[in-house]
């Protein structure tokens, strides 16, 4: 009878180790697939926000050329004078 019930045991237990290790692989697969989600999304709001930047430096340039005061492109724009006179050069 001891025998049977150590033999249940170790069946038991390699039954709780192979669950816990088909939870930690799918833990870690769920946990790759959300920081790649996270790191493509950056990627697609840093990509939208650099286009933004460069639509205003456009309508800055276009401002320039229609010789508006830098203080009005400024108000415009929200871009730094710094970065308006950058455009002048």
């Amino acid at each position: 009878m001891t025998q049977k019930a150590v033999a249940k045991l170790a069946v038991l237990s390699e039954d709780e180790r192979t669950r816990l290790l088909a939870e930690s692989r799918e833990k870690l697969q769920r946990d790759i697939f959300a920081r790649e989600r996270a790191a493509e999304e950056k990627g697609r709001e840093e990509g939208r926000e650099e286009g933004r930047t460069e639509e205003r430096l456009a309508f800055a340039r276009k401002l320039l050329n229609r010789n508006h005061s830098i203080e009005e492109i400024i108000e415009y724009t929200g871009i730094s004078r710094a970065e308006i006179q950058s455009l002048l050069h």
